[in-house]
């Protein structure tokens, strides 16, 4: 009787510790699939919005366009090491380039980028697309 007691006070303990990471708030992204989701042409601002949430970064286009960035940044085990993963690891970035005209969305583009790629494009990486 005692031991049961013990087992279900275990339990009851494990499972509170394991069930806020249910209800984790940080919504998880997988660029690479979810830009076959979008529609060029069909969709909208808002519809856009409802698939990827909100982008990282807007910007003015060309000729009135619209274009918004979003992108994920994949880190080595090694770049995630404190002090010095900033020297000797590597990271990887997914980007998705979306133009609007007006409220449609016209065209869609996924890239994938290195470090130096992604310098290159001009995206500044604010840090709140890592990985963990």
């Amino acid at each position: 009787m005692r031991f049961s007691r013990c087992l279900l006070l275990g339990c009851c303990l494990v499972g509170l510790l394991l069930l806020p990471g249910c209800f984790s708030h940080q919504p998880v992204r997988h660029l690479s699939s979810d830009v076959c989701l979008l529609l060029p042409g069909q969709m909208t601002q808002k519809d856009v919005l409802g698939y990827l949430g909100d982008p990282d970064q807007r910007r003015a286009g060309v000729d009135g366009q619209m274009v918004w960035l979003y992108y994920s940044v994949h880190q080595s085990t090694l770049r995630k090491t404190p002090y010095f993963g900033k020297q000797m690891g590597s990271a990887t970035y997914d980007v998705v380039t979306i133009t609007f005209v007006g409220d449609t969305m016209q065209a869609c583009v996924y890239r994938a980028f290195d470090e130096q790629e992604f310098a290159k494009a001009g995206i500044v990486d604010e840090g709140k697309r890592q990985d963990k």
